[in-house]
């Protein structure tokens, strides 16, 4: 769960049930601005004091990165991800859409969703299910190659 630390400070509780979960907690910025370092700065002391402890992987805001950005970001101890396939949940997209979008996953990828999206929310049971007939499971994102694994 990449968590923007404006939420994680306003409800700490939601951060340690992610963790309480099996979740890794990463950093999504404070407010989703254009990066600066104190937006990351920031958002990490905010993620541990909320009980997510230090996170190791960060999500840029839109995917807008560059090399300043994955400075940054390395300079606080943090592994840049992005996503393979985006299930446009954040303009819309119905449950049926997500599901398909999930369809196009390969092993070891990673699908950009939202916990905000009631659809997203719907659709995560039937992307499972259609993940592990496929032979395939849902996994964390590992830190060190920023590629998704199954649970170990």
């Amino acid at each position: 769960m990449f968590n923007q630390a404006q939420y994680a400070a306003a409800n700490p509780s939601l951060v340690r049930a992610q963790v309480a979960a099996g979740m890794w907690v990463g950093n999504h910025s404070y407010t989703l601005p254009r990066l600066i370092d104190a937006e990351i700065s920031r958002t990490q002391q905010t993620i541990a004091h909320a009980g997510g402890g230090t996170p190791k992987l960060f999500r840029p805001p839109y995917g807008e990165t560059s090399a300043t950005v994955r400075s940054l970001a390395a300079r606080h101890g943090l592994t840049e991800i992005l996503w393979h396939v985006d299930s446009q949940d954040w303009n819309g997209a119905s449950t049926d859409a997500i599901v398909q979008s999930a369809a196009r996953l390969t092993n070891g990828q990673i699908i950009l969703m939202h916990d905000w999206s009631a659809n997203t929310l719907t659709a995560i049971p039937r992307i499972a299910q259609a993940l592990t007939s496929r032979g395939l499971c849902t996994g964390m994102i590992s830190p060190q190659t920023g590629r998704a694994v199954a649970p170990g």
